[in-house]
C-alpha cells in the first residue's frame, strides 16, 4: 500500500471509530432495565470491533507524521519510533518526535520543501516540457523557467554577441510579478535535451552547447566550447530585473545588485573559464582563467558583456572542451560557499564545499580552500539540546585515508566572501576523520552538540560555522562535499539537532484570596496567603512542580521559597505561605520557576507583588468573588477591558463582544454576548451589581451572589455562591439562539448548540456543570434544556458544607470549538501532509454531529472492558488522541 493509500486507509479507519460511536450512543433504548443493558452491550461490542479494526490498520501501516507535537509524541512513544510533526515544517527544517519525548530537528542547508498549490511537496529539479514549449522544474522554490525552442540559429558567436537587443529573449527567469529576474539570449536556440536538472541546447551556436542547470535556490547557465573559435567567444547577455534594482560592477569584476531604497540586495561573482584538464585527486580545474566583463543598464534592463581571452582559448595548451561560466545567479536563501586561496570569485552558487589543500599553487599561493555554512537554529531555539550532528555529503576525496578536518563557531559569510576576506572562525567545536572514498560517497558527521546548546541559549534564529582540514598542508586531507545547491535532495549539507523544551516559568501569578488585584498589586488579607500560577509545559503529559520565591519588599530579602505539589502540565500550581514568614502592613513580591521532573525552566517569572492586611473586611461582593476564584484556575482570568454608563464589563475579542450591564432589572440580568445573548434569572430581586477588576458581582440580602464575567475565549461564564440551606436548588439562564440552531443535552451533562438540519459545524456548548463544597468537595448537579432556558439543578441540604460555589452557565463560542475539533481532526486526519484546513473543517462537522464527550466516553468504556496489553492502550491513546482531546474539549 503506497503512502496515499495509508493515508485514506488511516481516514476511513477514524471515521468508522466515530461512525461507531454513532450507533452506539444515539439510537434509542428499550424500556426495561435487562433490555436496555443487553442493546447497550451490544452496540458497545459493534462500536468496539469497528475500533479494534482501526487499531490493526494503524498497526499493519505505523503512523509517520502527526499535525501536533503532542499527536506525533504519543504516537511515536505507542508505536516506537519517529514521527514527524507537521506543524513543525519550514522550507528547511524537518522535525520528529521521538519514542522518548524528545525531538530532533533536522536542518538542511538549502531548501527541501516548498509550499504548492497550498500543500508541502518536496523540492524537485527534475525538468520537464510545459505545454507552451518552455521547460520547468517540476517544483523550484523560485519558480524557475527555461526557455524552449526559439527561432533560427546563429551563425556565429560574434553574430549573436552583436544581435540586436529586441532580438534578445528570455532564458531563465526566476520569481514572479514585479519580483521577476530573467537572464537573456540573443539569439534561437534548438529544443533542449532534458536530464534530470540539466537543459542541454546542442550546437546553439557552433562548435558550443548552452547548459542550463536548475540549482536549489537559482541556476547555474555556461556555455561548452567543443573546438576553438577563430575569432574568440565574445557573449552579450541582457537580464532584466525587478523595478528599482541597480547594478554596479566592483573592482574585482563581480556585480554588486542594490534594491529600491539602497539596500545590497545580490552580488554576482566575476565570471570565469576553464579546459577539461582535470587533477584525478583532487576534481579540480587545473587550466583556469578569468573573463572580462562589463556591465551597463538601461532602466531594468542589465547588459553584460564578456569578452573571452582569445589567446588563452586558441592557446596549445588549451584542451578542449572549454566551459565559460558567466555565474549569473543571483539568488539569495540560506548561505554557503568556499573559498580558496588564489581565486577571487564568489562560489555560493556552486554545488560544491572544498576543505583543505589540493595540492597545487596560483603562482606562489597554495590553493587552500575552506568552506562556510549557515542553518536557521530557529527550530529548537531556547530548547535543551542533548545531540547535534553536522551531516555533509562527502563525494569526493583525496584518497580514503581517514584525515581530520574541524568545525568551528564563525561569523556569518556572505557573497563578498573571499580567501582574503574570510569571516573569523570564533572557537572550534569538533572534530572529526570521518571520510568517505570517491568510489563509495556518503555522510560524514562531526558531533557539534556544545555548539548548538550555544546557539540555542542564545535563542538564535541562524548558525555559521566554518570548516577547515585539521592539516592544511596535508593533500590527504582534501574534501569536496555537496553544498545547498546539490540537486538531489537527500546530499544537501543537514544540521540534525535531538533537544526538549523546558517547562515554562510560571504565568498568571496571583495571591489570594480573594485574587483580586489593583493597580497590578494584589491585596490579601492573611498572613498566610495563597499563591497560585498557570505552570505551561509543551509536553501535556508532564507532571510539573512549581516553585515559589517570596521576596519583602522593602528589604529585598528573600523570606521564604515554597515548592507546590506536583500538577499536570498546564495547570494551576498553588502554595500556602507558611505561618511566620509575612507581617501585615507590608508589601512582598512572589515570582515562580518549573520543574518537570527531568528539567528545570531557564529562569523565574517576572515577579508580582501582594500587600498583606489583616484588617481588611472584605465586602459582601469581594467575599462572593473571592470564593468564584477559589475554584477558578489562575488563568481564568477576565477579558474585560472597559465599562460604560451600562455595562460594569466590557470585553471583546477577534469573534466576540460580551457586555455585563451594573444592575439587574426585576430579578434578570441581560449578557449582551454577540454569539449568544443570554439572560440570567437572579434569586433575588433586590440583586445589586458591583464591577470589582472586570467581573460584575451581584449581592443581595437573600442566599445567594452571583458572579458574572466575560471570558478570554470570548464567552461569558456565571457562577452562583449559595451561603446557606434556604438558596434555591434550581437556577436558570435563558438564551438566545442563534437563528436555525437547537440545543441538545448530552448524557455527560455538557449541552451543545446545534444546527436543526446537523448539516453544519456546532455554534458552541455549554460545559458540564459542577458545584463545589466549603471544602472543594464536589456536590451532584446536573442540567436540562426547558425550551430556551437552561436549567441547573443541584442537591444540597442543611448537612451541606457552605458556601457552596456552582457554575450554571459557562457559554463556549466556536472558537473553543474548533480548537477541540482541531485537535481530534489531527489524529483523524492529520497523518497526511500539512496545509489542509478542509480537513479540520471536516472533522468539525462529522465528530460534532456525534459528539466529542460521547466518542470520548466510547474510548473510555472500552478502555475498561477490553484486556488490552498496556502497548495496545498506549496506541488506542494515540491513534485516537483521547489525551489531546481531553485536554482541549475539556470533557
Amino acid at each position: 500500500m503506497n503512502s496515499a493509500s495509508r493515508s485514506r486507509a488511516t481516514a476511513v479507519s477514524g471515521i468508522a471509530v466515530l461512525t461507531a460511536g454513532a450507533v452506539l450512543l444515539s439510537t434509542p433504548h428499550v424500556a426495561t432495565a435487562d433490555d436496555r443493558t443487553r442493546v447497550t452491550d451490544e452496540r458497545e461490542d459493534q462500536a468496539m470491533t469497528e475500533l479494534e479494526k482501526a487499531l490493526k490498520t494503524f498497526t499493519a501501516h505505523p503512523i509517520k507524521e502527526a499535525e501536533t507535537v503532542d499527536a506525533a509524541q504519543a504516537a511515536a512513544a505507542a508505536q516506537d519510533h519517529k514521527v514527524e510533526v507537521l506543524q513543525m515544517r519550514t522550507e528547511t527544517d524537518t522535525t520528529f518526535a521521538n519514542p522518548d519525548g524528545t525531538l530532533t530537528t533536522e536542518t538542511a542547508a538549502g531548501p527541501v520543501r516548498m509550499v504548492k498549490d497550498g500543500s508541502w511537496v518536496p523540492v524537485d529539479l527534475d525538468l520537464e516540457r510545459a505545454k507552451d514549449g518552455s521547460v520547468q522544474a517540476k517544483a523550484h522554490p523560485e519558480h524557475l523557467k527555461i526557455a524552449g525552442k526559439e527561432g533560427a540559429l546563429p551563425k556565429s558567436i560574434e553574430a549573436m554577441a552583436k544581435a540586436a537587443p529586441s532580438q534578445a529573449k528570455d532564458l531563465v527567469s526566476l520569481g514572479q510579478g514585479r519580483d521577476k529576474l530573467a537572464l537573456q539570449w540573443k539569439g534561437g536556440l534548438p529544443a533542449p535535451a532534458l536530464s534530470a536538472n540539466t537543459a542541454t541546447y546542442r550546437e546553439a551556436v557552433p562548435g558550443g552547447d548552452l547548459i542550463v542547470e536548475a540549482t536549489r535556490t537559482g541556476f547555474e547557465q555556461y556555455l561548452k566550447l567543443h573546438r576553438a573559435p577563430r575569432k574568440g567567444a565574445p557573449m552579450v547577455l541582457p537580464m532584466t530585473v525587478p523595478d528599482g534594482t541597480k547594478a554596479a560592477q566592483n573592482p574585482d569584476g563581480s556585480v554588486t545588485f542594490a534594491d529600491a531604497d539602497g539596500g545590497k540586495s545580490a552580488v554576482m561573482p566575476s565570471p570565469v573559464m576553464w579546459d577539461s584538464q582535470r587533477d584525478p585527486k583532487s576534481l579540480e580545474h587545473t587550466n583556469r582563467h578569468a573573463v572580462d566583463m562589463t556591465v551597463a543598464q538601461s532602466g531594468n534592463t542589465v547588459t553584460l558583456t564578456l569578452t573571452p581571452d582569445i589567446d588563452w582559448l586558441n592557446d596549445a595548451g588549451t584542451q578542449y572542451p572549454v566551459t565559460i561560466d558567466p555565474a549569473a545567479n543571483v539568488l539569495d536563501v540560506l548561505f554557503d560557499t568556499f573559498v580558496q586561496a588564489g581565486d577571487t570569485t564568489d562560489q555560493s552558487a556552486s554545488t560544491d564545499l572544498k576543505i583543505g589543500w589540493p595540492g597545487d599553487y596560483s603562482g606562489s599561493t597554495k590553493r587552500t580552500a575552506r568552506s562556510f555554512l549557515t542553518f536557521n537554529t530557529a527550530g529548537f531555539a531556547d530548547s535543551l539540546v542533548s545531540k547535534a550532528n553536522l551531516k555533509l555529503w562527502n563525494y569526493h576525496s583525496w584518497s580514503g585515508e581517514a584525515r581530520g578536518w574541524e568545525v568551528w563557531a564563525a561569523d556569518p559569510a556572505d557573497k563578498n566572501t573571499r580567501w582574503t576576506k574570510q569571516p573569523a572562525l570564533k572557537a572550534k567545536a569538533a572534530t572529526s576523520t570521518g571520510t568517505k572514498p570517491g568510489t563509495a560517497p556518503g555522510w560524514v558527521n562531526a558531533d557539534i552538540t556544545q555548539l548548538a546548546q550555544t546557539w540555542s541559549s542564545a535563542k538564535a534564529t541562524s548558525g555559521s560555522v566554518g570548516l577547515k582540514a585539521a592539516d592544511e598542508s596535508d593533500t590527504y586531507g582534501w574534501k569536496r562535499f555537496y553544498s545547498a545547491e546539490a540537486a538531489d535532495q537527500d546530499q544537501v549539507p543537514t544540521l540534525e539537532v535531538t533537544h526538549n523544551y523546558r517547562p515554562g516559568d510560571g504565568a498568571n501569578l496571583q495571591a489570594g484570596t480573594p485574587f483580586i488585584s489593583s493597580g497590578g498589586i494584589f491585596k490579601v488579607n492573611s498572613t498566610t496567603p495563597t499563591l497560585r500560577a498557570s505552570m505551561a509545559d509543551s509536553d501535556p503529559e508532564d507532571t510539573v512542580q512549581g516553585t515559589f520565591e517570596i521576596t519583602d519588599d522593602a528589604t529585598g530579602k528573600v523570606v521564604a521559597t515554597v515548592n507546590s505539589e506536583k500538577v499536570p502540565g498546564n495547570t494551576t500550581a498553588s502554595v500556602k505561605v507558611p505561618a511566620g514568614k509575612l507581617t501585615s502592613g507590608k508589601t512582598y513580591s512572589f515570582r515562580t520557576t518549573a520543574f518537570d521532573g527531568t528539567h528545570y525552566s531557564a529562569g523565574w517569572s517576572s515577579p508580582v507583588k501582594f500587600y498583606v492586611d489583616t484588617a481588611w473586611k472584605l465586602t459582601a461582593a469581594e467575599e462572593a468573588l473571592g470564593l468564584a476564584n477559589a475554584y477558578s484556575e489562575a488563568a481564568d482570568t477576565t477579558a474585560a477591558t472597559s465599562s460604560d454608563e451600562k455595562y460594569a464589563a466590557i470585553a471583546a475579542t477577534d469573534e466576540n463582544t460580551v457586555g455585563v450591564p451594573w444592575n439587574g432589572k426585576d430579578g434578570t440580568i441581560d449578557v449582551q454576548n454577540a454569539k449568544m445573548p443570554t439572560k440570567l434569572g437572579l434569586p433575588a430581586v433586590d440583586t445589586k451589581g458591583t464591577a470589582i477588576g472586570g467581573n460584575v458581582v451581584y449581592t443581595s440580602s437573600g442566599p445567594v451572589d452571583t458572579v458574572v464575567q466575560p471570558t478570554v475565549d470570548g464567552g461569558s461564564r456565571t457562577l452562583q455562591i449559595i451561603k446557606n440551606s434556604s438558596a434555591p436548588h434550581d437556577y436558570e439562564t435563558s438564551f438566545t439562539l442563534p437563528a436555525g440552531m437547537k440545543a441538545v443535552p448530552h448524557d455527560d451533562g455538557s449541552v451543545s448548540v446545534l444546527p436543526q438540519d446537523d448539516s453544519k459545524g456546532e455554534a458552541g456548548f455549554f460545559e458540564a456543570p459542577w458545584a463545589k463544597d466549603a471544602q472543594g468537595k464536589d456536590v451532584p448537579t446536573s442540567y436540562k434544556v426547558v425550551g430556551n432556558k437552561l436549567v441547573q439543578h443541584v442537591d444540597f441540604d442543611a448537612n451541606s458544607k457552605f458556601p457552596l460555589v456552582i457554575d450554571p452557565s459557562f457559554w463556549s463560542t466556536a472558537w473553543k470549538i474548533t480548537k477541540c475539533a482541531a485537535s481530534v481532526a489531527g489524529f483523524i486526519y492529520g497523518f497526511t501532509p500539512a496545509g489542509s484546513s478542509k480537513k479540520v473543517i471536516v472533522a468539525v462537522r462529522l465528530i460534532k454531529k456525534i459528539g466529542f464527550k460521547k466518542t470520548a466516553k466510547l474510548i473510555q468504556t472500552w478502555k475498561k472492558r477490553r484486556k488490552l496489553t498496556v502497548e495496545g492502550r498506549k496506541i488506542v491513546a494515540a491513534i485516537l488522541g483521547y489525551a489531546s482531546i481531553q485536554n482541549n474539549c475539556k470533557f
